[in-house]
C-alpha cells in the first residue's frame, strides 16, 4: 500500500498528464465547430479562451504549450457547444465591442455591426462643428450609437429610443456602467404621436440603425442571426423603406433643426430607394459612403437645407447627386 504522499503525488502526475495543451485544445475545437458548420470557427475558440482562461490573445499564441485547467476546460467546451448550436458568440459571452467600449448584449437587442460603427463616424463628422448639439437615436437597441456619441462628443444632450422594453433596459445598464448621461424613452415611431413633450425643431442630428430586412431574405440569413436575434429590429415586413419613409417624412421634419442632418445605416440594395425617399421628403445633400466590403450602406442628408454640396457637410469632403447610385455617388470620407 502507497504512503498517502505517494499517492497524491500519484494523483497529481496523472491530473497533469490528463490536461490538456492550448494548442491542443484549440485543435480540438476548431475541427468540432467546423464538423458542425459553424464559419469563424478559429476566432471564435480563440475568444472563448481568452475570455476563460484570463488572458491576452497574444499571450494565448505565444504560450501554446501551457496547459488549461480542467474547469476551464469543461467551461469552454461548454461554451463551444453552444457555438456550434449557431448561438452568437457575442451572446454567449455577453458583450461585444463598439468603437472602444464594451457592450453588454443578449437576445434582446442585435449585436452591433461594424457597419453601424461607420454610422458613429458618419454622424461624429457631421457635427463636429456643433457646439453642444442634441441627438436623438431611433431605434438604440443595446444603445451602441448612442453610448459611442455620447462618449466621444461628452457635451452632447443625448436622447435614445426604442420600442421594446427588453432593449431600452439593455441600453440603459450600458449606459449606467459606463457612466454615460443618455436619456431612454419607449417610443414606436408608427404611433400618431411618437414624440409628445419632446420640443420640435431642436435636435442637429438624427441616426437611426432601422429594420430593413424583407420577408423574402428572412429564409437566407444566417442561423446565428435568424434564429437567435430579435426579429423586430431586422424584419421590416414587405416594404424595406418603410421606417425609413416613417423617419423622413414624419419624424425627421418634427425634430430637427433647420440645417439639422440625418444619418442612416441603410441596405445595400435599397440604398438608391432610401435616397428617393429622402429627396421625396425635402432633404437635401443626400450622400451615401459605403462600407468596409464596398457596399452603399450609410446615407446621410440635411433637413431642408440649401447649402451647395460643396460645404453642405463641416468635416467631410461629399458628393451629392440626384441619383445615389454606387456608379454616381463614391460617398463622403474625411
Amino acid at each position: 500500500m502507497l504512503p498517502c504522499n505517494r499517492v497524491v503525488a500519484a494523483i497529481s502526475v496523472i491530473h497533469r498528464c490528463t490536461m490538456e495543451t492550448r494548442s491542443s485544445l484549440v485543435a480540438e475545437l476548431i475541427a468540432y465547430l467546423r464538423a458542425n458548420g459553424a464559419a469563424d470557427c478559429t476566432r471564435k475558440v480563440r475568444w472563448i479562451m481568452t475570455e476563460e482562461i484570463g488572458c491576452s490573445m497574444a499571450h494565448l499564441l505565444a504560450f501554446p504549450e501551457l496547459t488549461v485547467e480542467r474547469g476551464h476546460v469543461q467551461r469552454i467546451r461548454s461554451m463551444i457547444r453552444r457555438c456550434a448550436r449557431r448561438e452568437p458568440l457575442q451572446y454567449i459571452l455577453g458583450y461585444t465591442e463598439f468603437r472602444g467600449l464594451r457592450i453588454r448584449v443578449t437576445p434582446a437587442v442585435l449585436i452591433p455591426r461594424p457597419e453601424t460603427e461607420q454610422v458613429a463616424e458618419a454622424a461624429l463628422k457631421c457635427i463636429e462643428y456643433v457646439r453642444k448639439p442634441r441627438i436623438m437615436d431611433i431605434g438604440t437597441g443595446s444603445g451602441c450609437l448612442a453610448l459611442a456619441l455620447k462618449h466621444e462628443r461628452s457635451d452632447a444632450q443625448m436622447m435614445a429610443c426604442d420600442n421594446s422594453t427588453a432593449a431600452l433596459a439593455v441600453a440603459r445598464q450600458n449606459a449606467a456602467v459606463l457612466g454615460l448621461d443618455i436619456s431612454f424613452a419607449h417610443t414606436d415611431i408608427f404611433a400618431s404621436d411618437p414624440f409628445r413633450g419632446v420640443e420640435p425643431m431642436t435636435y442637429d442630428l438624427i441616426v437611426s440603425n432601422p429594420p430593413y430586412v424583407t420577408h423574402e431574405e428572412l429564409s437566407t440569413l444566417q442561423p446565428e442571426v435568424r434564429c437567435h436575434e430579435p426579429l423586430n429590429a431586422l424584419y421590416a415586413g414587405r416594404d424595406p423603406v418603410r421606417f425609413y419613409r416613417r423617419i423622413a417624412k414624419r419624424i425627421g421634419p418634427a425634430l430637427l433643426k433647420d440645417g439639422g442632418f440625418l444619418v442612416l445605416e441603410s441596405h445595400a440594395e435599397y440604398s438608391d430607394a432610401v435616397c428617393k425617399v429622402l429627396r421625396d421628403a425635402r432633404f437635401s445633400a443626400i450622400a451615401v459612403t459605403e462600407d468596409l466590403s464596398g457596399r452603399p450602406r450609410i446615407v446621410a442628408a440635411r433637413w431642408r437645407n440649401n447649402l451647395s454640396c460643396k460645404n453642405a457637410y463641416p468635416g467631410l469632403t461629399t458628393r451629392d447627386s440626384a441619383s445615389c447610385s454606387p456608379n454616381n455617388l463614391d460617398g463622403y470620407s474625411a
